[in-house]
């Protein structure tokens, strides 16, 4: 099998397994009254905070471990294919995302400063990675702005909440798995494109 339809392939099945780990994330939000709770840890500088369990402890903490590796791993087959950015220097683009996604996996035993690091870096490398999209053209139709909504996001419903409530919105937190799970989508019917332009 072609390679680039191979990273493609795990690239979608990344970000759908990434869009699920948010929804259940948020779902006892949603459905079963929770609260959010500060998880266990201590200051280790006023800016670092560490958790006292290495081990997830908890379906969520499990769902976010899940959600942020496949993340990480998406993209790098995003940027392994040069989709959709192409191979040019907007390729460069996904390092943001990567290091969103290396911040989140950090975020689950230091949330402070990396979760908030990695949603940031995560939503601005999208939205690079989108705003290439749509000028390469690589991806045809709706496909192409589709990384620009899961970048644009946070943006415009996590952090605006974050900063007027003071509280991470962990309600609304999950809602961003539905844009992952469509780019998930189109990284697949992508994928049914190269295999008819291979012949």
């Amino acid at each position: 099998m072609n390679e680039k339809v191979i990273h493609l392939q795990r690239a979608s099945s990344c970000f759908i397994i990434t869009g699920i780990t948010y929804l259940v994330f948020s779902f006892p939000f949603w459905f079963l009254g929770a609260v959010d709770e500060d998880g266990k840890g201590r200051f280790i500088l006023p800016f670092l905070v560490v958790m006292d369990d290495l081990i997830p402890q908890n379906l969520q903490s499990w769902a976010g471990l899940i959600g942020t590796l496949s993340m990480l791993i998406g993209a790098v087959s995003l940027w392994k294919t040069g989709e959709p950015t192409g191979f040019g220097k907007r390729r460069k683009f996904f390092y943001v995302s990567i290091a969103g996604a290396i911040s989140y996996i950090l975020g689950q035993w230091m949330p402070l400063p990396f979760a908030p690091l990695g949603a940031f870096l995560s939503g601005l490398g999208m939205i690079l990675v989108g705003i290439a999209s749509i000028k390469e053209k690589i991806w045809t139709g709706w496909k192409r702005y589709v990384p620009l909504v899961v970048g644009c996001f946070p943006f415009l419903f996590m952090f605006p909440l974050l900063i007027v409530t003071g509280n991470r919105p962990a309600a609304v937190i999950g809602f961003w798995g539905i844009p992952w799970i469509i780019l998930g989508i189109a990284a697949w019917q992508r994928v049914s494109e190269v295999k008819l332009s291979l012949g």
